[in-house]
């Protein structure tokens, strides 16, 4: 094992935070690292601020603000740069891949049915503008367009800053036409818009389909309705930010542009489980797909499960989906096979298939890679 190394730990700490702290010690175990860490004492949150003269070896930090990039650029100790929430990095950087978490987020709420779609989002914020052009880009290849409301972000803010922003994000929320799919750039905001549709007389999921970003339990599981969100993949992220420390820390020059980690998939919760459509018959036909998924179920069975002709419902899916039965329950089953595949480590490929109403391995495999690329054990690999 290599001789101790101080590692500075420059970020806020929460629930998803401790997940990406885990990457980084994954990585330093596997590579025989012996990293020593430096975080606050007291509180949870440190900035490269604070760290003025501090003799250690690397950091990892988030640089939110053009004072902390500056201030990174110019330290001795090499700095890697873990939030997106500025256009450009002034050091080496790894974070989640924000144009896909917006079409992700799209992506889902089509799925439930809607057609009105709208983006609480942060002013000035990189990651918050990426999130709303992948929203968006998603939204149109399927026909659909979306307005947003843009906050103030909070970063050192004290005052009455949470009172108006409520009290406008309330006034936006009553303009908007129903039903409608909110995505919101984070669940802390996704949890005002729950709490503001409470304030005005607004329902969730039924008027309005909330889905956050970051699934923070704390946040997602202890409201009501329960917070939909996407969720991002922090143990790899964690785990990539520690190797690019570690290269920058050795001396080697750090690739150009970005390293950007692909979040994992969206976690379906109370907030967006309202199916929008209009006709009955449909709305029973999407909710047996999604209570059969793993059984063979056929077009025919479908229709007649519903007591309509095949050709009524394969017009119906393609009016309010855009797609055919047969393509809905196929991108629905490859979303969960993408769940197990990540979150069930040590499940064969085979039982995966089956969990996920796939017949065979070959038929699972085939899909998944026509869809993403690559094959399962490629995915899961990649996702390791």
């Amino acid at each position: 094992m290599s001789g101790r190394q101080q590692i500075a730990l420059a970020f806020p700490r929460g629930a998803h935070q401790e997940t990406f702290i885990h990457g980084v010690f994954r990585y330093a175990a596997e590579q025989g690292l012996n990293w020593s860490y430096t975080i606050a004492p007291e509180a949870l949150a440190l900035s490269v601020l604070d760290l003025v003269d501090w003799p250690g070896d690397g950091i990892l930090a988030a640089l939110n603000t053009l004072e902390e990039s500056e201030y990174a650029a110019a330290m001795s100790p090499p700095v890697v740069n873990i939030s997106s929430a500025l256009p450009v990095s002034s050091v080496p950087r790894s974070m989640v891949d924000n144009v896909a978490v917006g079409r992700i987020a799209a992506d889902h709420l089509v799925t439930r049915g809607l057609r009105n779609f709208a983006f609480y989002g942060l002013k000035d914020i990189e990651y918050s503008k990426r999130r709303w052009v992948g929203f968006t880009e998603r939204l149109a290849e399927s026909g659909f367009t979306a307005t947003k409301h843009l906050a103030t972000a909070t970063f050192g803010f004290r005052g009455k800053v949470w009172l108006r922003q409520n009290q406008q994000l309330t006034a936006w929320l009553k303009t908007l036409e129903m039903p409608c799919g909110v995505f919101a750039v984070s669940d802390y905001r996704a949890r005002h818009i729950l709490d503001a549709c409470h304030q005005v007389g607004l329902e969730t999921p039924q008027q309005v389909a909330v889905l956050g970003v970051d699934n923070e339990h704390v946040i997602c599981e202890h409201i009501t309705p329960t917070l939909s969100s996407v969720a991002r993949n922090d143990t790899l992220e964690g785990y990539r930010a520690a190797d690019l420390l570690n290269r920058c820390m050795r001396g080697e020059t750090p690739p150009e542009g970005d390293e950007l980690v692909q979040p994992l998939e969206v976690v379906s919760r109370e907030s967006t489980s309202a199916f929008a459509v209009g006709d009955p018959r449909l709305r029973k036909a999407l909710e047996y797909l999604l209570d059969n998924m793993t059984d063979p179920v056929t077009v025919e069975e479908l229709a007649e499960h519903v007591d309509v002709s095949r050709r009524w419902l394969e017009y119906a899916f393609r009016d309010a989906l855009g797609e055919t039965p047969y393509q809905y329950l196929q991108r629905q089953r490859l979303i969960r096979a993408k769940h197990l595949l990540t979150e069930e480590r040590d499940a064969k490929v085979y039982r995966i298939a089956q969990r996920s109403g796939f017949s065979s391995v070959k038929q699972l495999s085939t899909a998944f890679q026509k869809a993403f690329g690559l094959t399962p054990g490629e995915y899961r690999k990649l996702h390791d």
